[in-house]
């Protein structure tokens, strides 16, 4: 009598810089979880977990230290900057001392290949380290580059130079596919790099699908009570919220909302909220993804800043999906890059405001006063359900383990 042994599942050996059980992305936390049921067994090799790298850490030592390297770092870069644009094109930040673990983190990388025998890799960036480790270390295991903000072509990173298109270049040419997570990325990236283009692919963030069964379906008035908005995530490189807190100033707004911050505070925001002593605004203490979720469905409506230097042309902040899974709208202050956009294409532009202007911010929040909008139906927001999301990632690795 014969039999048939079940297939044996495949192994995915994931390159992070950041450690996923210790702040790494909610993206791969989630498809470590999420990839075995699509017969893909996941492991991680990360660079050891500091304490001066995450100012949302839920541990006040590792948030406290994190702000102070993050202050002493920001003077340093004011300093080298004009040197580094001048003379590299390249803005102090793209070479963060992380970047050492392109080198040092091979061995660990050796390692986990001889133990693991992994049938694909996926290294993640940025910050790039991973990623170049990964493309120095993997040679005959097909390499898959998971871009989830650009590094060349970020003004964060970027100062016009083509330095940091060259090292970008060499490293995805060692890849079998190449992800991005946004359709604007795509094509930015596409036009960066022409010979690869045939090698990329989008797989975007999204929402775990439970959150559609617990969002607000029906919109409801706000009737003249205090509307409580929320921030969730850090703010730094320019992303702040000084021009939320000077518009909830203006006299007919001053008692209708309340802004609650999770997360750290930048320099420009503290400044706003010191000079608006009446407006309502509380920083809570930083939390995990499922107590900053709970505080998402606490609240009326979702802050989204994503200024031009950090990507807003292209970038779709995954927060944006979560609101929109929980049936809240969105107060989107951006330059007008792709958070607008996609915004206006859902039909939900009402609370679209532009970065640096605190008239257009407080335009937007009387539309919403005066308009809730409805939740965006559940089927316009099914591409970025994370379970359809993770089978597309599997179909990628399966194909690309093929040959």
């Amino acid at each position: 009598m014969t039999g048939t042994s079940p297939p044996q599942p495949r192994r995915l050996l994931l390159v992070s810089h950041r450690p996923i059980e210790a702040g790494g992305t909610t993206r791969w936390r989630h498809f470590m979880e999420a990839l075995p049921e699509h017969g893909w067994e996941v492991r991680a090799v990360t660079a050891p977990a500091g304490t001066t790298t995450d100012e949302t850490s839920t541990d006040p030592r590792i948030a406290r230290r994190s702000r102070a390297r993050a202050r002493v770092m920001e003077r340093a870069g004011a300093i080298a900057r004009p040197l580094s644009q001048r003379l590299l094109g390249v803005q102090p930040e793209a070479f963060p001392p992380s970047t050492a673990w392109s080198f040092t983190g091979r061995k660990a990388i050796h390692a986990e290949l001889e133990r693991f025998r992994p049938h694909a890799v996926v290294a993640t960036s940025p910050p790039p380290a991973a990623l170049f480790a990964a493309a120095g270390a993997v040679r005959d295991v097909p390499l898959v580059a998971d871009l989830r903000d650009p590094w060349a072509g970020s003004p964060y990173y970027d100062a016009g130079g083509r330095l940091l298109t060259r090292i970008e270049r060499r490293a995805l040419a060692r890849t079998a596919a190449i992800v991005a997570v946004t359709t604007p990325m795509l094509e930015q990236l596409r036009d960066r790099h022409p010979a690869l283009a045939g090698r990329m692919h989008l797989i975007p963030n999204g929402f775990p699908p439970r959150l559609l069964g617990e969002r607000d379906e029906a919109a409801t008035g706000w009737d003249g009570r205090r509307v409580t908005l929320i921030h969730p995530g850090t703010l730094y490189g320019g992303r702040t919220v000084a021009d939320l807190v000077r518009a909830m100033a203006e006299p007919d707004l001053q008692d209708r909302f309340a802004l609650r911050l999770l997360g750290n505070v930048d320099a420009a925001s503290e400044a706003a909220i010191a000079a608006a002593p009446g407006v309502d605004v509380e920083v809570l203490a930083p939390t995990d993804w499922d107590g900053a979720i709970a505080q998402i469905r606490a609240s009326d409506a979702v802050v989204v800043v994503q200024p031009a230097e950090l990507g807003d042309d292209i970038a779709w902040p995954v927060k944006t999906f979560e609101a929109l899974a929980l049936g809240k709208p969105v107060l989107s202050i951006t330059s007008g890059g792709a958070v607008e956009r996609l915004l206006d294409e859902l039909g939900r532009p009402e609370g679209c405001a532009r970065l640096g202007d605190p008239a257009s911010v407080a335009a937007a929040l009387r539309r919403l006063l005066a308009a809730p909008p409805a939740p965006v139906p559940a089927e316009r927001l099914a591409r970025w359900d994370r379970s359809a999301i993770a089978a597309a990632y599997a179909a990628l690795l399966d194909s690309v383990s093929a040959g």
